[in-house]
């Protein structure tokens, strides 16, 4: 571990920091005497960054957002707010946009795929 200021390795572990629902090791550096956090991305966030992620990713399979949150309250027992999730989604758009690309249907249209106009076989001809 090393100091985010200073960038010394001289860094000891001093207590927890406290949110809501996660907990996170609170460091201090020995030579600048300051107190910090190991960067992650999710800094002063609320709620753990798998939730976060896992948000995120309904978001991005096209969940409508009443159905996101009511499938984070019951199959997570997190209550989100449709606002929240839509801060989550432009402070993280970078991050989206990667899962987008890596989830969206790659669809080929090749000598396998043929549409066809013919009638089906199963219908009866009127007028016959």
């Amino acid at each position: 571990m090393r100091c985010s200021f200073c960038n010394s390795e001289r860094v000891v572990k001093a207590g927890k920091r406290k949110r809501k629902y996660i907990t996170k090791q609170q460091w201090r550096c020995l030579d600048c005497k300051r107190w910090f956090i190991e960067h992650d991305g999710f800094e002063g966030m609320t709620y753990p960054k798998e939730v976060i992620l896992e948000t995120l990713h309904l978001y991005v399979e096209g969940l409508p957002l009443n159905k996101i949150i009511n499938f984070m309250h019951q199959h997570r027992g997190y209550k989100i707010y449709g606002s929240r999730i839509l801060d989550w989604v432009k402070k993280y758009s970078a991050l989206v946009k990667t899962m987008e690309k890596q989830t969206k249907p790659k669809i080929k249209v090749g000598k396998f795929m043929s549409f066809s106009n013919r009638r089906s076989t199963n219908r009866r001809n009127k007028g016959s």
